[in-house]
């Protein structure tokens, strides 16, 4: 090793030691965190073998922001040696929902400028809402139009129902 430079870290570790300093968050294996009916059998990796963990980010933080909206999850994947965060919402895609998942993303956004979560916040992330059922946001309406501006260039991608990490 030449002097000066540091051994770079297997991106697992990077993850999960970007995780732990945020508490409440608790990393779990693979895609643990993921609920049933709430994004289980939805979210998969591209390679399985490159998931690198993941956290109930909602699960976790209820007890410590009970009044909030908060986001649901964060899961690690390498994409050739760099650590992605992905975070995703998994949640109803309606109309009249696309102001609540603004407001989660604004809680999320407060949450990762917290000083505990400065490691998980300088990660490379991607922003995903994914839908829970049917997808019927009206594409002639001012919600749609956020969604295509607003929350767009904010880095949040409208996933469908279902998602593959790459």
């Amino acid at each position: 090793m030449t002097a000066g430079k540091k051994k770079a870290r297997p991106p697992k570790e990077t993850f999960r030691d970007a995780v732990n300093p945020c508490k409440p968050l608790q990393h779990r294996d693979g895609l643990q965190a993921i609920k049933r009916g709430e994004g289980k059998g939805q979210i998969s990796g591209e390679d399985a073998g490159k998931i690198l963990g993941s956290v109930d980010i909602d699960g976790d933080c209820r007890a410590t922001h009970p009044e909030s909206n908060r986001w649901d999850y964060v899961v690690g994947y390498d994409r050739s040696g760099q650590v992605i965060a992905h975070f995703i919402e998994v949640h109803s895609a309606e109309t009249s929902e696309v102001s609540v998942v603004e407001k989660k993303l604004d809680w999320l956004e407060s949450f990762l400028q917290h000083d505990a979560a400065r490691q998980l916040a300088a990660l490379p992330r991607e922003l995903h809402w994914l839908a829970s059922g049917r997808i019927n946001i009206l594409t002639h309406t001012p919600q749609y139009r956020k969604l295509q501006t607003t929350l767009r260039k904010r880095g949040l991608l409208f996933a469908g129902k279902t998602l593959l990490l790459t």
